[in-house]
């Protein structure tokens, strides 16, 4: 194996490991009350896991340590910290209820995970190259358990504070993400040359738009990725 192989081999690997800081140094800022920069360090985790499987992808470089250690990652970033962080926020003044029900996203992540790695190991490839993911992958779940407080930032409605309602949010996403429910998978689909552009732009608007409003931004993306599961569900019937 030549340098360059050798290279192309970990690069994936050197991005995960930001990934994985930022999710835990998330729970670091939760821990001080600081919020809004450990849900920063969430979405800078986001963006992390979406390039390591890019650079994956496009460097052939796919490997079962790589599987491993992007599940570990995941779990941390996209299981541990925001449910800990919602618990901080709203839930906790339920005691053990409150944390039971974090305990319980917790675990339903390390399912999911657990689900997917294993599969590898069977398969030789993961059931989330198909057309669509089984069950709600944990970055989704991430950002869904985030939404009530997305909508809080932005239209201040005090009531999604309520820590019985985001009990219920954080074990309805939990149960989302080991069930076999089919969601839109962004990594097969197949994008018309002609379309490119178009998608290009659309991409741009989207980022000016979460530099400008991150809040209602997230709020529109994540109501808009709640329409595609209604969406695929029924397409797959």
């Amino acid at each position: 194996m030549n340098e360059q192989n050798i290279i192309s081999k970990y690069v994936p690997n050197f991005i995960t490991l930001p990934s994985l800081s930022c999710g835990f140094t998330s729970i670091r800022f939760s821990l001080n009350g600081e919020i809004v920069i450990a849900i920063y360090l969430i979405l800078l985790a986001t963006i992390f896991d979406f390039f390591d499987g890019w650079f994956a992808r496009k460097l052939k470089s796919k490997s079962n340590f790589g599987a491993e250690l992007d599940s570990l990652s995941d779990f941390v970033s996209f299981g541990v910290a925001p449910s800990f962080l919602i618990y901080l926020w709203s839930t906790n003044t339920l005691g053990s209820l409150g944390w039971g029900a974090t305990l319980f996203f917790v675990i339903c992540s390390a399912l999911r995970l657990a689900r997917f790695t294993a599969d590898i190991y069977i398969t030789n490839k993961p059931i989330d190259d198909n057309e669509y993911f089984v069950g709600l992958p944990s970055p989704a779940a991430a950002g869904l358990i985030l939404l009530p407080l997305f909508i809080f930032f932005e239209f201040d409605f005090d009531f999604l504070k309520n820590e019985y309602l985001n009990l219920v949010i954080t074990v309805i996403i939990g149960i989302m993400m080991i069930s076999k429910i089919p969601t839109i998978s962004l990594k097969t689909i197949q994008i018309n040359q002609r379309y490119k552009t178009w998608i290009f732009l659309i991409f741009v608007i989207v980022c000016v738009a979460l530099i400008s409003k991150i809040w209602l931004t997230l709020v529109l993306v994540l109501s808009l990725y709640l329409l595609s599961i209604i969406y695929t569900v029924f397409k797959t019937r």
